[in-house]
């Protein structure tokens, strides 16, 4: 079987690599695999030490969320693997709670103006989560056990808190990557049920026509690399079930080595968002917010509305003047916010 299916996927590189007809089956699988494996193991992506990164101003800077406004509570989490996840909590008498993802890189210490604001706004309960491997988490920096680990883990806070608060309403909230984990999570059949989906400048999937295009010179002063080889190399060898080269990095930043996370391994880049942006939107079932700025640095805040509109019954706002941070702090969105909340009873 896997013999069989390597010669459907790969005939390319078949031919590349040797005459089929000059071969058996055996000897063209083992080729075929060695070839697949160099194409791993290429070397990763470097940056330019020439290119100078565009500075920050100081309100893109606060917007990272450094400062700390709100006043919480530290509280921990035990996923099915033993694993505990860190998180802080904005308490509320309230009979709803939100569950607040950080993006990449990112962690829950730099969700707290927005876990506050979203406190004010909705008169909810908030949890700001450290995913696995960042922040205050357990876990290796940057990677995931498996692909969907980043879901598995959140069904088990979710159905923790479900636990301890049986009637409790918990709506799903995530900027950047969290977006993009909750529309796997939406996919997820046996994953607890929720009541609502609240997304900041979504990653709605690589396949979505919400990232941005790059040219050559954008690519060569870019912030990000993938290592493009290794992707492909790696969805051939995970489509026969080999998934010995999943923790290889893929995903590259440019900073320092002593940053908390600098890389992603294959599994947890695989694991930030679905593979096809409108399998993750027709799965949701519940109210979806998306909320954008018309200047996010990130995404195509244009494509947004189309995407959404036409794969879910999703409403989207494009917040002006806006960027993909700065959008969770933004008064006209809580405002939005707080309005859906009130429109769906959710609170």
């Amino acid at each position: 079987m896997k013999q069989s299916i390597f010669k459907i996927l790969f005939g390319t590189v078949l031919i590349m690599t040797s005459p089929v007809c000059a071969q058996d089956e055996s000897n063209q699988f083992k080729k075929t695999e060695v070839e697949i494996v160099k194409l791993i193991n290429l070397p990763n992506p470097t940056f330019n030490p020439d290119v100078i990164q565009e500075r920050m101003n100081e309100e893109a800077i606060a917007d990272l969320g450094f400062e700390q406004i709100y006043k919480n509570t530290p509280q921990k989490f035990t996923m099915r693997d033993g694993k505990q996840l860190f998180s802080y909590t904005y308490e509320s008498e309230s009979e709803t709670t939100i569950i607040l993802l950080h993006g990449v890189l990112s962690s829950a210490y730099m969700m707290n103006k927005t876990a506050g604001l979203l406190k004010e706004a909705t008169n909810s309960a908030v949890i700001a989560l450290d995913f696995r491997g960042h922040g205050q988490s357990e876990g290796t920096p940057g990677d995931v056990d498996y692909i969907n680990q980043y879901v598995d883990d959140l069904s088990d806070i979710v159905s923790a808190i479900k636990k301890e608060k049986p009637n409790q309403k918990i709506i799903l909230a995530g900027h950047s990557m969290g977006g993009g984990i909750i529309l796997r999570y939406a996919m997820e059949n046996e994953a607890p049920i929720i009541d609502g989906y609240l997304l900041f400048a979504p990653h709605l999937g690589a396949n979505a026509p919400t990232l941005k295009k790059e040219d050559a010179a954008t690519e060569e002063a870019s912030f990000i690399k993938l290592h493009i080889n290794r992707i492909i190399g790696l969805k051939m060898m995970n489509a026969i079930g080999e998934t010995k080269y999943n923790k290889l990095p893929v995903l590259f930043f440019n900073l320092p080595e002593t940053m908390p996370i600098t890389k992603y391994s294959y599994r947890a880049s695989e694991s930030m968002s679905p593979l096809d942006y409108k399998r993750g939107l027709n799965a949701i079932d519940k109210p979806l917010l998306v909320v954008v700025g018309s200047n996010d640095e990130a995404f195509d805040a244009t494509k947004f509305t189309p995407a959404v509109t036409q794969n879910s019954n999703g409403k989207v706002y494009i917040i002006e003047n806006e960027t993909h941070n700065g959008v969770r702090h933004n008064k006209k969105t809580m405002d939005i916010v707080s309005q859906w909340i009130n429109n769906y009873k959710l609170q």
